[in-house]
């Protein structure tokens, strides 16, 4: 078996040697593991003329489909094109009538589309890295603890203050929140949660946030970095069982002072447990102490 293409390759003396630049012909299954394709898919493409063997076995006295190493590239370029959605007819017409301007105009095109597929990928992993971050942050909890912890900065969407009046309630406010056009716009894929202004406000009814936060890392919002005093309780939405009054003893026998906003996220919710009742609230209340606290934790999420 050999191929057309020569090429001179060693030279013994005076004497110039012609090596074959393509030796051998690769069996189709050799191909196809080669290329990363299977069998049936190269023998339908080859039925559909959309790539054709480079030999076929009556030249070497069998009904076989020989391919030739320089069609990997052209295999390779084919599969890149159907996993990015191109059809096969219209690899098949480009492959009739192929030139340098109608390749670059079917990258462009499908180059755009490919960066979109990406973008959403990303934010995907983003979403289920936030998930995922908040879940282990659930399971090391110890739900008893009050704790003091230094937390990062992480940016947030924001939402406009709730209105309570004319008898609206914590479900109506969150869902005026999640249809309300923000910018960025709301992936409602991220976990929301509910801010106070203040330590006051959240003692006076968990139920009722001032506002809602989604945990979108797009947006131009940020919960600042700082020290923060950090609860948990087991319970159902609207409710925080004796977690204020917890967290405000703390304060009071460490000697620290709430001086800003307090936000509250569920780590478990119906995502993750089938109980109600055991889904898991984490609140976090910026604090500044008067006194070193002993019971401070390194640098919390």
């Amino acid at each position: 078996m050999r191929a057309a293409n020569t090429m001179f390759d060693e030279r013994l003396g005076n004497k110039m040697i012609i090596k074959d630049f393509d030796n051998d012909y690769l069996s189709i299954s050799e191909f196809a593991e080669i290329a990363g394709m299977t069998i049936e898919t190269l023998r339908h493409y080859d039925r559909k003329g959309i790539f054709h063997p480079a030999k076929r076995g009556v030249d070497f006295g069998n009904q076989y489909r020989y391919y030739a190493p320089t069609q990997l590239m052209v295999a390779k370029m084919i599969r890149v094109l159907t996993d990015i959605g191109v059809p096969l007819d219209e690899i098949r017409e480009l492959k009739q009538a192929r030139t340098p301007e109608r390749i670059i105009k079917l990258f462009s095109k499908h180059k755009e589309i490919v960066a979109d597929e990406i973008r959403f990928l990303e934010e995907v992993h983003s979403v289920i890295s936030t998930f995922r971050g908040l879940l282990s942050d659930g399971i090391s909890a110890t739900e008893s603890d009050v704790i003091v912890a230094e937390m990062p900065n992480s940016r947030i969407i924001l939402g406009d203050v709730n209105n309570y009046e004319d008898s609206a309630n914590f479900y109506k406010e969150l869902t005026r929140f999640c249809r309300a056009p923000h910018e960025p716009k709301l992936n409602l894929s991220y976990p929301i949660g509910g801010y106070f202004d203040s330590m006051d406000e959240f003692k006076a009814d968990p139920s009722q946030p001032t506002r809602f936060f989604s945990l979108d890392p797009k947006g131009h919002e940020q919960k600042p970095e700082g020290l923060y005093l950090i609860g948990y309780t087991r319970c159902y939405y609207c409710q925080a069982n004796d977690l204020p009054s917890r967290m405000t003893d703390f304060a009071r026998k460490n000697g620290l002072v709430f001086n800003g906003p307090v936000y509250y996220l569920y780590l478990f919710d119906e995502i993750s447990v089938t109980d109600p009742d055991q889904y898991l609230l984490q609140v976090s209340a910026s604090i500044k102490e008067t006194r070193r606290t002993p019971s401070r934790r390194p640098q919390h999420r």
